[in-house]
């Protein structure tokens, strides 16, 4: 099971949560994060929601739901090499993956676009 201090080191940088199946992805920067009981709690500094999901989103649009809390009684837990976190559900379809503050794989927010009066919504996760 996922602890609070397993978790903190990824404060900083940005989590991805992926859904083929739902065809949605999020990417966002991660402002707080912690596990209470069985919940990973993220605090978002921004958040952004690909569109053209599953293949690669053409686009990223401002997402202002910037809280989530992931039940992790549903999820697997895997470390790719000792700093990217995965988290897989075979039950909603959904990984998550949380990058670390220096890693090179990141959105750029300066290319996020705000959105269309009618994309609305919360997260899906």
């Amino acid at each position: 099971m996922l602890t609070a201090t397993d978790v903190a080191i990824y404060k900083g940088g940005q989590m991805e949560v992926q859904n083929p199946t739902g065809c949605y992805i999020y990417r966002g920067e991660i402002e707080e994060i912690t596990v209470r009981g069985s919940e990973l709690r993220v605090k978002f500094a921004r958040l952004a929601k690909g569109q053209g999901y599953p293949s690669f989103p053409h686009r990223w649009v401002r997402h202002y739901d910037l809280d989530l809390a992931v039940n992790l009684g549903i999820y697997e837990v895997d470390v790719h090499n000792k700093r990217q976190l995965c988290l897989n559900s075979s039950d909603v379809g959904e990984s998550i993956f949380l990058f670390l503050p220096d890693d090179g794989n990141k959105l750029d927010f300066s290319r996020v676009e705000e959105p269309e009066p009618d994309d609305g919504g919360g997260i899906e996760a």
